[in-house]
């Protein structure tokens, strides 16, 4: 299994860019998911990375810009470098496990990431065209659901993109904010059952 982002901070790390835009990225992360976009002034992040604010506009054009930035990175391996890891996926349960075991250690590694997408989701933030085009673009995430529908003669063909998408994202995130969020005890055949829960919506007939 290969991830491009497997830690964004790691990728940080390595990454051949300016130290001072590095600490920025690095601190807005951790400021933007703990208290969130809007309650983040410039200032606070300048401050706390050790860099004048002129060095963060030296390399964002605004706020706004800083958190594209952020988001882009981790949005462009969730639509493509995820998706194209399933190709070699040949039966229905091969697929499930993958994608439950994968995006859950995804998340987990990333969830900073995932913490500050889905606040910017439900302030009504990520009305971006490009976040837009992530989703329901000609190339976007629902679109790639679908096709992998056709892939499977066995996922109900009456289920839409969004249907399919609630399906796979709705445990997953449960079980991940559950055990990172709220520090709730996890079971060791969690993961299994929730495999069986997913095929069983995935192949349901109504």
């Amino acid at each position: 299994m290969t991830q491009v982002l497997a830690n964004y901070e790691e990728q940080l790390a390595n990454a051949k860019m300016p130290a001072g835009k590095k600490k920025v990225l690095t601190t807005a992360l951790k400021l933007f998911a703990n208290n969130g976009f809007h309650a983040t002034t410039t200032a606070k992040i300048a401050k706390q990375a050790g860099v004048s604010e002129g060095t963060i506009y030296k390399y964002f054009s605004s706020k706004d810009d800083l958190l594209a930035k952020l988001l882009q990175p981790i949005l462009i391996e969730i639509k493509n470098n995820f998706f194209s890891n399933l190709d070699d996926k040949t039966n229905l349960p091969s697929l499930i496990s993958f994608i439950v075991t994968d995006r859950i250690h995804f998340i987990e590694v990333n969830f900073d990431f995932i913490r500050l997408i889905f606040q910017e989701i439900l302030t009504g933030q990520l009305t971006d065209k490009s976040y837009q085009d992530f989703f329901s673009g000609n190339d976007g995430v629902l679109v790639k659901l679908k096709k992998l529908q056709g892939q499977f003669p066995e996922i109900n063909p009456k289920l839409t993109p969004l249907q399919l998408a609630r399906i796979f994202i709705g445990p997953i995130l449960t079980y991940v904010l559950q055990n990172k969020l709220l520090g709730l005890p996890v079971n060791n055949d969690d993961l299994d059952i929730m495999q069986e829960q997913i095929l069983a919506n995935l192949t349901l007939k109504y």
